[in-house]
């Protein structure tokens, strides 16, 4: 710990804090709308003065934008309206890779604007769009400011992702999943392209003063070019959801509004479960409904009875080469929306709440939630969040359970915050399987050090009946980041009972030290837009012994090219402490023991705007008491902007003096969008480690982002090598067929 004040005292020192002009905007009152079709033209838009004169930050920092862009934006007393003119010397040129609401817009030419409707630096929304008019909309929170490391470590056994790139990016600070109600209309015009966006004041969060002062930062993708530019100039050194360094936005006179909104739904179908039944078929139907209403501008009351996820997407396969818990995210449209207010701990390792325990079991076998309540917003300089969910009982599975989490954060200046959580199941049945009871308290403390540095720092407890004592965890972590350094200091803990049953904990009873480095070197050239050599430690010590138990070493030289393609090369060193046989596939078991071992692993990533794109990484090493040789790759291909095919496959060669084998796990996507809220999207997976193979189909029709009709299909079987599928016959273990329509009733 004293190293690490002392490195935070010479980091915090030896950064200046450069002057930032701040950038002022004004919202224009209109009396008549203009006409939503994405042409920029009538005499509304003209009246208005223009946010102009965007700023470079790739590839060219600090010059100007090489293309213009114009931004106007008025209100009435229900909306906010958005005019914008992306001025293109080439409208032919204009790139489209995809036409689905929340696709990717760094691969496309797009638009984004961020609105820090609250002014706090500490969350904000997100709108964007692209020529072919998609919603693209999201939540900022804890200031922008997420945990990425130094990279995502390149591995053997198919880890990492996107070829185990270095690529920069914070984790838990940026929302996708939040979907609002607004509309957006789109052109390509002989100037460029054109997007008029209206969106209702009721779809957002804000103070019930009259008069208003926004935060506003606006961003420009131009993809042939592969050149990001902003209003509100941001350096390499920040991202722009860090909302601290937006412009301000002022002239809005808004009254108060009460929004009510109802989401019933009815859902039909056939479910087939030739596993667990002795009668497999069944008709299934059901109904529920969702209510979201605003107590205040900035407060949210969001209900829901008989909760329903036919239509979300399963999940990802995985293939588990180690001896802990693999980590699958949330995917449910309830859990998702301001899922940033509930977050505490370290992503995917030790969070302290976990919303897939809820409703889900740990072997994934779905438990119908009956009724749930929650409310998220600010009051004041607080950040609430509240949320109360009760589970029906299923025979051999789950007992009936009540789960309430509280979340309290109070905004201190310079992105620091302080706050606390708690987090509670209670059985609402006795069972012999399952405690009475499980809480987890927590506080943490953010402090933002100076203008490059962020000081993240929580401790947790849990109580258990029948635990005792060493139910702790606690994490400092310490993370500095300019444009050309970023160093990362953690230390985190976590008792042998330590049991936060509503959460996720990858592993117990060990202390962690970690250091990581990565300098970035942005070299003068046509074709290389970064080189960044980077290396990463972590050992974790068994706590009570203080022997070494798990170690990685990464190194890492990784590149970035100005089409948007990288490569790398990266070693890795291991390090497992066995202290019992560790049954790594079936019918081998390797022997208890010391084991380092190393790997050289190749990473890339093709352009990925390409008709034909790719990524994935190539690995060859040793592994515990023999070796391993994995090929990772991932691939598709683009027809126009509606149609992608896309696959990916990873093959693990493993040779043991335990025994040898092999590991397999592919996939297949297709999505065909008919317009930005139509599409059919189908998946197709094997992993061999389950032996089985599925298969998810899903057709919507939506009126808005998250309502309308859904048709899917889930299908799931065995099969003993999906290379040599008639070895052993397919067996059927489930398959379900389900009609599910919703409809939005805005009060």
């Amino acid at each position: 710990m004293r190293l690490l004040s002392a490195l935070i005292l010479v980091l915090v020192s030896a950064a200046p804090v450069p002057a930032r002009e701040n950038r002022k905007a004004r919202a224009h009152l209109i009396q008549q709308p203009p006409v939503l079709n994405g042409r920029v033209d009538e005499a509304v838009w003209q009246a208005m003065e223009p946010v102009t004169g965007f700023t470079q930050q790739e590839p060219n920092e600090g010059e100007p934008a090489t293309e213009q862009t114009e931004v106007r934006i008025g209100f009435d007393a229900d909306n906010l309206y958005i005019g914008i003119i992306c001025f293109d010397s080439q409208p032919d040129n204009i790139v489209v890779t995809q036409n689905r609401r929340d696709a990717l817009l760094t691969d496309t030419d797009s638009v984004q604007i961020l609105l820090d409707t609250f002014h706090d630096h500490q969350q904000a929304f997100i709108f964007g769009t692209s020529p072919t008019g998609i919603e693209y909309d999201g939540q900022v929170s804890k200031a922008g400011q997420g945990r990425g490391g130094v990279g995502m470590p390149a591995r053997a056994g198919g880890q990492g992702s996107r070829g185990g790139s270095s690529q920069r990016g914070g984790a838990s600070a940026f929302n996708l999943n939040w979907d609002g109600v607004w509309k957006v209309r789109s052109q390509v015009t002989s100037r460029g392209w054109e997007s008029e966006m209206v969106i209702p004041f009721k779809t957002l969060r804000y103070s019930s003063d009259r008069e208003q002062v926004w935060g506003l930062n606006v961003s420009r993708n131009l993809r042939r070019r592969n050149e990001q530019s902003f209003w509100a100039p941001i350096s390499r050194a920040f991202y722009f959801t860090q909302v601290e360094l937006a412009g301000e936005l002022d002239g809005l006179s808004l009254k108060v509004h009460r929004n009510l909104k109802l989401l019933p739904y009815v859902m039909g179908g056939l479910e087939q479960d030739y596993a667990g039944r002795r009668d497999p078929s069944r008709l299934a139907r059901d109904a529920g409904v969702d209510l979201k209403y605003s107590l205040t501008p900035s407060l949210t009351l969001d209900a829901t009875f008989n909760t329903d996820f036919a239509q979300v997407e399963v999940d990802e396969e995985q293939v588990n080469l180690t001896r802990f818990d693999l980590f699958f995210p949330e995917k449910r449209p309830f859990f998702l929306e301001n899922s940033g207010t509930f977050e505490f701990g370290t992503p995917r390792e030790v969070e302290i709440f976990f919303s897939r325990r809820i409703g889900i079991d740990d072997s994934g076998v779905e438990v119908p939630i009956d009724a749930g309540l929650r409310l998220s917003g600010k009051v004041g300089h607080y950040d609430i969040g509240l949320l109360n969910m009760k589970t029906r009982e299923v025979g051999g599975v789950a007992p009936s359970n009540d789960f309430s989490v509280l979340r309290v954060s109070r905004e201190l200046r310079n992105r620091s915050s302080a706050g606390l959580i708690f987090v509670n199941r209670q059985s609402l049945r006795r069972s012999e399987h399952t405690a009475a009871f499980n809480r987890t308290f927590g506080a943490d403390l953010n402090i933002g050090v100076g203008r490059y540095g962020n000081w993240f720092n929580y401790a947790a407890r849990s109580q258990t009946p029948g635990r005792q004592g060493r139910d702790h965890a606690y994490s400092s972590n310490f993370e500095y980041d300019n444009e050309h350094h970023r160093v990362d200091l953690n230390y985190l803990e976590v008792g042998q009972n330590f049991n936060p049953e509503v959460g996720f904990v990858r592993r117990l009873g060990y202390r962690k030290p970690t250091f990581g480095y990565r300098y970035t070197n942005y070299p003068e050239g046509k074709r290389l837009r970064t080189r960044s050599p980077h290396f990463q430690w972590n050992h974790w010590y068994t706590l009570g012994t203080n022997q070494l138990e798990s170690a990685f070493e990464h190194y890492h030289f990784d590149t970035r090219w100005q089409n948007g393609g990288q490569l790398g090369i990266a070693w890795n060193r291991n390090f497992e402490r066995l202290d019992r046989p560790f049954a790594i596939a079936r019918d081998v078991k390797i022997a208890p023991g010391r084991y380092w071992y190393s790997e050289m692993v190749f990473n890339y990533i093709t352009d990925p705007t390409a008709r034909f794109f790719a990524d994935g990484n190539v690995s060859v090493g040793n592994f515990y008491s023999g070796t391993i040789r994995t090929l990772n790759f991932n691939g598709g291909y683009r027809r126009g902007q509606n149609i992608t095919i896309s696959g990916g496959y990873v093959r693990n060669f493993i040779r043991l003096r335990e025994g040898a084998f092999n590991t397999d796990l592919a996939g297949v996507r297709f999505n065909w969008t008919f317009t930005p809220k139509s599409y059919l999207q189908a998946f197709t997976q094997y992993n061999s480690q389950t032996r089985q193979v599925g298969s998810n189909i899903r057709l919507a029709v939506l009126s808005t982002s998250s309502t309308g009709l859904y048709v899917v299909f889930n299908t799931r079987g065995l099969t003993s090598d999906y290379l040599d599928p008639h070895a052993i016959p397919r067996r059927t273990l489930s398959r379900v067929l389900y009609f599910k329509y919703s409809y939005l009733f805005d009060f």
